[in-house]
């Protein structure tokens, strides 16, 4: 079997907040989000034996506690990340899957399946198709429906929901508090905002703004407190903080 494959990063800690993981970048992606810090995975192909990963994927075991899979969106390679998941599971390590929710029954497949342990889903704007299509760089129609149904099939499964926060496209009260009050809809998820780096991105413009700042999020995590309980923030000077 081969991969699309993207790269890996043998240590992470912030991939998976308490977990030391092993992260797994899968290649393409149906979105073109204008701050995608991975833009370089969307287009070119670099296909290698899913035997390859598995060889580094034994070899973190020593060192890691989980695999999470990330991309671009994993979810594009539903066979591919199913045999490498169910490879990481019978070597005793957790695996978690980061995913733009728009392949919601790939999803459900993995979880029905016990071949994953986490799913940490990006809720990148608010429930709408308008805001969400400009966000996601996608005109198909379909998008927020197919993002619904992901929050639907993992709601009480381990979730957490993340919206990366971005001066000059998701920013203001009016924004999280649309997200927020979505995701109430589904339970008391875990909902965390990310402090958005628009340097790493491919948008000109969106390189204009500077970073979010700590103060700035958790007045925004104050806002998403209103509908959800367990809000947190990250930002790169501070990590991961309690709303």
């Amino acid at each position: 079997m081969k991969v699309n494959f993207g790269g890996i990063v043998h240590i992470s800690t912030v991939d998976w907040y308490g977990k030391v993981a092993m992260v797994i970048f899968f290649r393409g992606c149906p979105f073109r989000c204008p701050y995608c810090q991975n833009y370089a995975l969307l287009k070119e192909e670099n296909f290698v034996d899913a035997e390859t990963i598995e060889a580094e994927i034994k070899k973190a075991k020593k060192f890691v506690s989980a695999v999470v899979f990330s991309g671009g969106e994993p979810l594009a390679q539903p066979e591919q990340i199913k045999r490498l998941a169910g490879f990481a599971k019978k070597l005793g390590l957790l695996v978690g899957v980061e995913t733009n929710g728009y392949y919601p029954e790939q999803l459900k497949e993995l979880i029905d399946a016990r071949l994953i342990d986490r799913v940490f889903l990006d809720v990148k704007a608010p429930l709408s198709p308008e805001k969400y299509e400009r966000v996601a760089g996608v005109s198909n129609g379909n998008v927020v429906a197919l993002v619904k149904r992901s929050l639907e099939v993992s709601k009480n499964f381990d979730l957490e929901v993340r919206t990366t926060i971005f001066k000059g496209l998701i920013f203001n009260e009016e924004d999280i508090k649309a997200i927020a009050e979505g995701i109430s809809s589904y339970g008391n998820i875990p909902y965390v905002l990310q402090q958005g780096r628009p340097e790493q991105g491919w948008s000109e413009e969106l390189k204009q703004h500077n970073p979010p700042s700590r103060e700035e999020l958790l007045a925004l995590g104050k806002i998403a407190k209103q509908y959800l309980k367990n809000v947190k923030v990250r930002t790169k000077e501070f990590g991961e903080e309690s709303v």
